[in-house]
């Protein structure tokens, strides 16, 4: 199931053959400082374990919870998903994203965000959507930001990323109407 964003931008689920841009792309400097789960080095065996766990989700709530972003070619060049950190009968989920080097600072995330928010509020009937941002990751907040997240506050030592405390900024979104 594809899902267009844009003409030039599409989701889909992560699939055999993403592997090595998944190892291309997230074995970037950046996105280790930016984010909490993605191993670094980023291995093959990680990007397998990756799409096998994203398939084993899928099945078991009967719907994607994970996106591969791809161009306008097919290419995979980013991902997003929700977490389900609160289990798969909450209304509310955790999102996280990531965007490969070249396609940084063009609003392309700022759109694929906006997209999977309609995607969590709509079908999947969330009422609150969060998103915690490291709190020296001012690119990721403008995206949240531009998309009408609201910083609800910071939670001090709230992640260990490298054994070391880390601040983040909770930001969320409540349904329109909700």
């Amino acid at each position: 199931m594809t899902i267009r964003v844009n003409e030039h931008l599409s989701l889909s689920p992560l699939r055999e053959g993403d592997e090595d841009a998944l190892v291309r792309w997230l074995n970037d400097p950046v996105l280790q400082r930016n984010t909490l789960r993605i191993p670094y080095p980023y291995r093959p065996d990680h990007a397998r374990d990756f799409i096998d766990y994203v398939q084993a989700m899928q099945a078991e709530h009967g719907r994607p919870t994970e996106w591969a972003i791809r161009d306008g070619s097919g290419a995979l060049i980013g991902g997003i998903g929700f977490s389900r950190v609160y289990g798969k009968y909450s209304h509310k989920d955790e999102m996280g994203y990531w965007l490969g080097a070249p396609y940084r600072g063009r609003g392309i995330m700022t759109e694929v965000v906006a997209k999977v928010c309609g995607i969590g509020f709509g079908p999947y009937k969330l009422l609150r959507i969060e998103a915690p941002v490291f709190a020296f990751n001012a690119a990721s907040a403008r995206v949240l930001e531009k998309n009408g997240f609201v910083a609800e506050g910071v939670l001090r030592s709230y992640f260990l990323k490298n054994d070391k405390p880390v601040d983040v900024k909770m930001y969320a979104k409540i349904r329109p109407n909700g």
